[in-house]
């Protein structure tokens, strides 16, 4: 992950070939070591000088990138192993994940490893990313942005497009095919990475064995682990054989192991940039009972359907905290949980009512998490309808409770975007993760409560 030097052996001339890219980016990304170009058929690239091959370096080489024709790297990597090189990362496809004479090939590299004591991380990998260090081996251009969150995966989707599913990756260990340096390696890794908060892994294959679990039980009680097993169907399983070579097992088996484990499981894209999002900037939620602040009925009633299907509940509020929602709301109006509110800021005004309501279930020690819903309005004659700053500024008080929220009208991204700029709240697009988002909250604060037992 921090190299002092690389050997990129099968580095290319070509300038948008792989390996050429990969040599422009890790300058670009701010690696400052020694780069050393291996090419027999080269003298010069990118103004770097180029060996014949890597026992002409003379040097000490911490790490080599491998990137060159299937048949060859057995060979290459042999030849790394004898110029004391510890590590390797080997970039090509076509071992495990395409036909018999690659698997064989495969174990190959496993034995190779082993025997010579190499570690070596793939085939068919992107390889790792450290933005702390400023260290990259992928051939494509990533952002550098030392971001709190550890990757560890088994496809390149997931170094690319970072931004869609967790935000920004501060590191990141791509496993491929697994030859050697596999999960559990990468989670050890993290276990004690001071830089890291979150570890997120999207796995294929490689089962759950003893080693793994407890390993992922000592980086659950120091961090928090949401994984995607992906390859849960049928259809799946088969295109992941050819993608990593991956035997893929029971998706139960799976769910079974991540729960003992204290893993946070998730299915989808959205899930995943939620539960990542939450855990980095939210307290977690200590009990199930949620407060549900609303300006519409019909809001608040689908709102109660999505929190009952993630084994949430409403909150049963106090008595103290009825009557000072009562005391600025119509005499007429009922008060319970949802809290709608658009009677009594009709008459009290948005601010006034928004932050008293939200203080009162904040205090409310029957209430554990709290959901806010609140219109963006787009026209400047609208703006006493935004409840946002009030929000925010209330939110901040009292730390010890989640709130996320979710806004509706025409001005969504842009006021969503404020709202969550303040660190405190966590803004979703719909009711539905909203209530998603404290279930994942509630996990968290279980696995902590249930490993603490242990």
């Amino acid at each position: 992950m921090n190299p002092g030097s690389v050997a990129v052996i099968g580095a290319s001339r070509r300038t948008g070939k792989g390996s050429f890219n990969l040599i422009e980016n890790m300058r670009e990304f701010g690696f400052t070591g020694r780069i050393f170009p291996v090419n027999p058929l080269a003298e010069e690239i990118m103004g770097l000088e180029v060996f014949k091959s890597v026992g002409e370096i003379g040097e000490a080489v911490d790490l080599a990138v491998i990137a060159a024709p299937r048949q060859e790297i057995p060979r290459l990597l042999e030849e790394c192993a004898d110029q004391g090189i510890k590590g390797a990362i080997l970039v090509p496809q076509g071992f495990a994940d395409a036909d018999e004479t690659g698997r064989a090939l495969q174990e190959s590299l496993t034995r190779i490893a082993r025997e010579r004591g190499i570690r070596a991380l793939g085939p068919n990998t992107l390889g790792v990313v450290d933005a702390f260090s400023g260290f990259s081996s992928s051939f494509m251009p990533l952002p550098r942005d030392r971001s709190p969150v550890g990757l560890i995966c088994q496809s390149g989707l997931f170094f690319v497009g970072a931004p869609i599913f967790t935000g920004l990756i501060g590191k990141a260990i791509d496993v491929g095919n697994g030859c050697d340096v596999g999960f559990c390696d990468a989670l050890e890794y993290f276990e004690h990475d001071d830089d890291i908060r979150l570890v997120f892994i999207h796995m294929e294959g490689v089962g759950p064995g003893r080693r793994f679990m407890e390993a992922a039980r000592r980086v659950a009680r120091r961090k928090p682990i949401v994984a995607l097993k992906a390859a849960r169907s049928p259809s799946g399983a088969k295109a992941a054989a050819s993608h990593t070579g991956s035997l893929v097992g029971d998706a139960l088996v799976y769910d079974a192991a991540f729960q003992r484990a204290g893993i946070i499981p998730v299915r989808g894209q959205e899930e995943i940039h939620d539960s990542v999002k939450a855990l980095l900037s939210a307290p977690l939620m200590q009990g199930r009972r949620v407060a549900v602040i609303t300006f519409t009925g019909a809001g608040g009633i689908m709102l109660i359907d999505a929190l009952d299907a993630r084994g949430l509940e409403l909150a049963r509020l106090s008595p103290e905290t009825i009557r000072r929602v009562q005391d600025v709301s119509p005499p007429w109006m009922p008060i319970g949980n949802p809290l709608d509110i658009w009677p009594a800021l009709m008459k009290q005004g948005m601010g006034h009512v928004y932050r008293l309501t939200l203080e009162a279930v904040l205090q409310d020690e029957a209430v554990d998490g709290v959901v806010c819903i609140a219109i963006a309005p787009d026209l400047p004659e609208n703006e006493h309808l935004d409840a946002t700053g009030v929000i925010g500024e209330t939110a901040a008080l009292y730390p010890g409770k989640p709130v996320t929220a979710w806004l509706y009208g025409p001005n969504q991204a842009e006021v969503s975007r404020r709202l969550e700029a303040g660190g405190r709240v966590v803004v979703l697009p719909s009711l539905e993760r909203a209530a998603r988002t404290l279930a994942v909250l509630h996990h968290r604060f279980k696995i902590l409560r249930d490993l603490d037992r242990v």
